[in-house]
């Protein structure tokens, strides 16, 4: 259990969670246990040199593996020979369909049938043929076009290694779905290691010289059906995600699978608190190192660690218990997730081919977003602030002139108050931060200031702006600034208690009504075209129309439905532009009441409030500078 953090802001607590998985077999069924007792008779135990773990729990087989018989020092020890001997290996694999182990009454059991079934055959034909089974070799849920399985590869260095004379599955499918694996190890290694192949239900034996055309004709269609049921595959999941619904193996950090729906994601209370505080503190300013410093101090366990604590079965490649330390690309890729604005974003990678384990990232524009498909955790005000920060340095990335102008923290972990803010009038460049002694020589203080950095590198030649402006005088005037902001925003209020609301309702929702009644109209003017062209249709089948005249008025009709779908897309734009409009201004009304009677600044408050200072340099007659302010939120 993991301590609450000082000062209550975010807590941990966990239950001793973690899930072993046991394999029990459900011998209250008779059929089974009759399966059960067939396969014990038919084994011979002491025969056996290798048995693939669930197997040998499931049969309660005594005997140990022979800790030699995949030594690569053992290959090539058998001679070619054209008699085969009888020592057999078998290779058992379930499909993902194999998987759902459910009896008669549709509940699920804890031994799929189908593993039974297999071994059984198996067994049953090397008795028949006087068969000594020497090894037993099983996985599931991995595609046949899968070259790295496990026991799969087990068992084939077994075979290299001289300790088996035949192969022996259910199925060719069974052994390989890949036509490239077939004609690699069939049609030559088990050539060259004088194994014999043998599939029982598809007949396929690779000591039989006529069988050939037939093993490479059963690798040809098994391999396309994998490739149908990839295509077939992706496109369910595609539909799926299009209609908003999660199909993840694993929610992201923050969320966890609704318990009532499993293409439900809802908010997980204890890592939800760390999100929201991540993004907050990024959005006060603290750099990745000085968050990362403040999730290991108060020892918040890592993504990892918490779905470990939490007993699910991921496992983090470098730290298969959960890493014990946060590190900045966590804190980064949490940033950059939009999942916690509430959006669903799904297929961002595919295999390159069935075949190809190899994955390509896809563009945005490919990818399947759905926005509101669940609850947001980051508070929209924070998460705008945010997203415009990495906005501004993913277009640093594309323009070598705004490389340097990304807001960097200093020593001590945290960004500037007015870090890529304050620009200058003359020449539009960052007024950067530097510092100037003061006081006394025996006392000396450093105080901010704020420069043109183009005057600073370059000279009055470059910029004529020559004179820095102190931190602590711009924080004042910006202060005051935003207070005049949220004091007009009260005083229209008071003049008018109602004024937003009726802005809001008037201005947006009427707006979206007749774009709405538009819709209606136009689809029912598009589902009237249609109705008419089977009519045309029909009336050119029945000789009432020429097939010129049906042309010309299928072009007519065409021409028509598409400009009506135009502009239904039109409508589709305009509508979501004006509900982002309409949401954004009830955000506004928000943080003016959050700010209300604000009394220092901070870099959340500049965030918030200001897009950019542009400050101008010092009038020569006046002495005043001028000072011009882009606000992100203004009372108009």
């Amino acid at each position: 259990m993991v301590e609450a953090i000082n000062g209550g802001d975010v807590s941990y607590s966990y239950n001793n969670a973690n899930l072993d998985y046991n394999i029990v077999a459900n011998v209250d069924d008779d059929k089974i246990l009759t399966e059960f007792k067939a396969i014990k008779e038919l084994l011979i135990e002491q025969n056996l040199m290798y048995v693939t773990g669930f197997i040998r729990e499931l049969l309660n087989i005594k005997v140990t593996d022979e800790p030699t018989c995949f030594s690569s020092s053992l290959k090539g020890k058998k001679p070619y020979q054209n008699v085969y001997g009888k020592k057999t290996i078998l290779y058992l694999r379930l499909s993902i369909e194999d998987i759902e182990r459910k009896d008669n009454s549709g509940a699920k059991t804890s031994v799929s049938k189908s593993i039974l079934n297999q071994l059984l055959m198996l067994l049953q034909y090397c008795q028949d043929n006087n068969f000594e089974v020497v090894g037993i070799f099983y996985e599931e849920d991995i595609s046949g076009g899968d070259e790295n399985r496990p026991e799969w590869q087990k068992s084939l260095q077994f075979c290299e290694n001289g300790y088996t004379d035949i192969y022996l599955c259910k199925t060719q499918a069974r052994f390989a779905r890949d036509v490239e694996m077939i004609e690699r190890y069939l049609h030559k290694r088990f050539i060259e290691w004088n194994i014999r192949f043998l599939s029982i239900v598809d007949h396929c034996d690779t000591s039989v010289k006529g069988n050939k055309l037939l093993r490479q004709f059963t690798a040809i269609v098994d391999e396309r059906k994998i490739e149908e049921q990839s295509i077939n595959t992706k496109a369910t999941l595609r539909g799926k995600n299009k209609a908003g619904l999660w199909t993840g193996s694993f929610a992201c950090y923050g969320y966890i699978e609704d318990p009532n729906d499993q293409y439900h994601l809802i908010v997980d209370p204890q890592a939800g608190k760390v999100v929201r505080k991540i993004y907050e503190l990024y959005a006060k300013g603290l750099g990745y190192a000085k968050i990362v410093k403040y999730l290991n101090e108060r020892k918040i366990p890592t993504p990892s660690k918490h779905k470990y604590l939490q007993g699910l079965k991921y496992v983090c490649p470098q730290a298969p218990t959960g890493a014990e330390y946060w590190n900045t690309d966590t804190v980064r890729k949490i940033l950059m997730n939009e999942t916690y604005d509430g959006v669903l974003i799904q297929n961002r990678t595919e295999t390159i081919a069935h075949n190809i384990k190899k994955k390509r990232k896809l563009p945005k524009s490919e990818q399947t977003i759905v926005a509101c498909s669940h609850e947001r955790i980051v508070d929209p005000k924070i998460s705008r602030i945010v997203r415009a920060k990495f906005s501004a340095r993913a277009k640093s990335t594309h323009n070598s002139e705004m490389l340097q102008t990304r807001a960097k923290p200093t020593k001590n972990g945290e960004v500037h108050i007015f870090s890529q803010k304050v620009y200058c009038a003359c020449c539009g460049k960052i007024l950067q931060k530097t510092n100037f002694k003061s006081g006394t020589r025996d006392n000396p203080t450093k105080k901010d200031y704020l420069k043109c950095r183009t005057r600073k590198k370059l000279g009055s030649i470059a910029c004529a702006n020559n004179s820095s402006i102190r931190s602590e005088v711009l924080e004042e005037v910006i202060l005051n600034e935003i207070n005049k902001q949220i004091n007009k925003y009260y005083n229209q209020i008071k003049f008018n208690k109602s004024y937003y609301e009726k802005k809001v309702n008037l201005n947006y929702d009427e707006d979206i009504k007749i774009l709405e009644e538009e819709k209606v109209l136009l689809d029912k003017k598009v589902k009237e075209h249609s109705n008419r062209f089977s009519i045309l249709y029909e009336d050119r089948l029945s000789g009432i129309i020429t097939p010129n005249e049906f042309i010309i008025l299928k072009t007519k009709y065409d021409s028509e439905i598409n400009t009506f779908n135009s502009r239904i897309i039109e409508i589709n734009e305009e509508m979501t532009s004006l509900t982002n409009r309409k949401e954004q201004q009830k955000q506004e009304q928000n943080i003016f009441k959050e700010y209300k009677n604000l009394k220092t600044l901070d870099r959340l408050a500049i965030e918030t409030f200001i897009s950019k200072i542009v400050i101008g340099k010092i009038n020569e007659e006046t002495k005043q500078r001028e000072m011009n302010i882009v606000w992100n939120i203004c009372c108009s």
